[in-house]
């Protein structure tokens, strides 16, 4: 006795053999051999006001239109010294973009966000010092439709790219 079951693209397919049960799973993507993975290539970019990500995915089925979820999170960290005493502080903000990519003819889906993304930092008050600012960030990049997941980090920089 055979039975099969198809759904979303998967096949399962069971069958019994000498009174044990055997399985096979089958999917589009194992069928071509492609595990859509993100680029280690791929960077994240932010100065305190803008968050710039390119990303390169490889295994998405050719030709096709996925949503590709970009969200990202910014810390500012204040330290404020004065008089002997310290004082700390810490703010953060997350944000998300969700675009369509179109993948090329080899399964390539590539792309480009940039989104306006800032922290306001932290107000010390009563404490006369001069506060010092660290910003840092977190994205994680995650093509909806295939699964595949990234995420990036660093400190945010006028100038130097994090990936």
């Amino acid at each position: 006795m055979t039975m099969t079951l198809s759904r979303a693209g998967v096949i399962l397919t069971a069958g019994l053999l000498t009174g044990a049960a055997a399985a096979t799973v089958a999917s589009p993507a194992q069928a071509a051999d492609a595990t859509p993975t993100f680029a280690s290539t791929n960077t994240a970019t932010w100065d305190g006001n803008l968050l710039k990500v390119t990303f390169r995915e490889t295994g998405a089925k050719p030709w096709s239109t996925g949503l590709v979820s970009i969200r990202a999170t910014g810390t500012v960290d204040v330290v404020c010294i004065g008089g002997g005493v310290s004082l700390t502080s810490q703010a953060s903000s997350e944000t998300e973009v969700v675009s369509e990519h179109k993948a090329d003819g080899n399964g390539v889906r590539a792309g480009e966000q940039v989104a306006g993304f800032s922290v306001q930092p932290p107000v010390i008050t009563g404490l006369d010092c001069k506060p010092t600012l660290a910003r840092s960030f977190s994205v994680t990049v995650q093509d909806l439709s295939t699964g595949a997941v990234q995420t990036l980090a660093g400190p945010a920089s006028n100038t130097g790219k994090t990936s």
